[in-house]
């Protein structure tokens, strides 16, 4: 960060004359009326003087006596000699902030009467604050669009209504999943390959990103050091881009149990006694062509008629609930609006 000190611009109230120097004319030269220290404004970048060697001891005072404005160093005022101890600081230009490469924004003596930052607070931020807030607004009103849609969906889907219905049937179905061991192909990153893997082709892939210096991003902060004169400041912040990390990606083959088939029982009624598939294995062990028993599942589903509309519908049920639900039997209970399924916990004897 680097800076430098400039000299502010202000204009003769009395006489006219225009774009004198902060430091320099305390006193108009075509006039002699006084420097108004409300009156400074930052000046373009074409017309920057140069402070060299500036002893800067503090913002400008007002005389409390006759309002004249005094440098901080005096005990008294210039123009009246009233002590300037109850005098009030000159307030402060508001950070004037742009880009680097771009010239500052323009400044005139009566936006200099538009803001002053009160001492003692943060500046406010300057650069292109309507398209940041138009930025953040399309964010909100999107944000709010989804999620209404989102709530839109949720109550369609959780909106609910009474009915009866009357139970017409039954089907259950048990499956066995059986496992072989052998050879099985997988892809993997090489170096999360297990043990004993048989390498078979490897490739480059992009595996994650990192994020890399690409440059800076900079900018020129001008800052109202209140006795005439501002700073420039140079302030620079890296910039990053995100650039693809490669690794290499593997296919391989390694021994291990993979489902090979299912076995499946099944009934229509109540009639039918829940029972499992008969388990026939070629081979048990460990070794090439070697089956085994995988999971087990169950399903019991029970049929429904709703009475008033002669819609069908069904849920599953545990074993447990799906005996007791014989054919013939009425409930009551919540059906959903979106869809029309009945929900099983709900239900109720008539």
């Amino acid at each position: 960060m680097t800076d430098a000190t400039y000299q502010m611009l202000w204009d003769c109230k009395f006489c006219g004359q225009k774009k004198l120097l902060g430091l320099t004319h305390r006193f108009c030269p075509s006039c002699g009326g006084p420097q108004d220290a409300t009156s400074r404004y930052f000046p373009p970048d074409a017309e920057k003087v140069a402070v060299e060697n500036h002893p800067y001891v503090g913002a400008d005072i007002a005389c409390p006596a006759c309002e004249h404005w005094n440098g901080r160093a005096s005990k008294c005022c210039g123009n009246c000699g009233s002590p300037l101890q109850a005098g009030k600081d000159a307030l402060l230009r508001q950070d004037q902030v742009h880009a680097e490469g771009v010239d500052a924004p323009t400044d005139t003596a009566q936006a200099a009467h538009q803001d002053f930052q009160v001492p003692g607070t943060a500046p406010k931020p300057v650069s292109n604050p309507p398209e940041k807030r138009s930025h953040l607004g399309c964010f909100l009103s999107i944000i709010a669009v989804v999620a209404v849609l989102a709530l839109g969906i949720f109550v369609m889907f959780a909106w609910k209504r009474t009915g009866a219905f009357e139970v017409v049937g039954h089907s259950w179905e048990r499956k066995i999943e059986i496992e072989a061991y052998g050879p099985g192909r997988k892809t993997a990153w090489c170096d999360e390959m297990p043990g004993g893997s048989k390498e078979l082709s490897r490739r480059k892939e992009q595996k994650s990103t990192s994020k890399v210096q690409d440059g800076e991003d900079c900018q020129k902060r001008r800052k109202d050091m209140g006795d005439g004169t501002f700073k420039e400041v140079r302030e620079c912040s890296p910039k990053y881009k995100e650039v693809p990390v490669l690794a290499d990606r593997c296919d391989f083959e390694v021994m291990g149990w993979k489902t090979s088939r299912t076995l499946s029982q099944k009934g229509t009624s109540l009639k039918d006694s829940p029972s499992w598939p008969r388990v026939d294995l070629a081979k048990t062990g460990t070794c090439v062509g070697c089956e085994r028993e995988g999971k087990r599942t169950e399903t019991y589903t029970v049929r429904f008629v709703e009475t008033k509309t002669k819609k069908d519908t069904s849920c599953d049920t545990p074993q447990s609930t799906w005996s007791t639900l014989a054919v013939g039997k009425q409930y009551q209970g919540t059906v959903s609006v979106v869809g029309g399924s009945v929900n099983c916990d709900s239900l109720k004897p008539k």
